[in-house]
């Protein structure tokens, strides 16, 4: 389950939460003062692993771009 990063709409704080994809964020409560209905903050995720693997691929498919 992915995590995903919150901000209170009545105190501002900023927090992190696991859900499923298609489960809803605005019965969450905040952890500093349980208001619910937050503010789902666009994040970051990295994907090394694919593209490391995407590269490998690549050079084993089309070595001579590689030399």
């Amino acid at each position: 389950m992915p995590l995903y990063d919150f901000a209170c709409c009545a105190c501002g704080h900023e927090y992190e939460a696991i859900l499923k994809i298609e489960e809803p964020h605005d019965q969450l409560e905040c952890p500093q003062c349980g208001a619910k209905a937050p503010k789902k903050l666009a994040t970051a995720f990295r994907t090394n692993t694919w593209s490391k693997f995407l590269d490998d691929m690549e050079k084993r498919v089309n070595p001579h771009k590689f030399k």
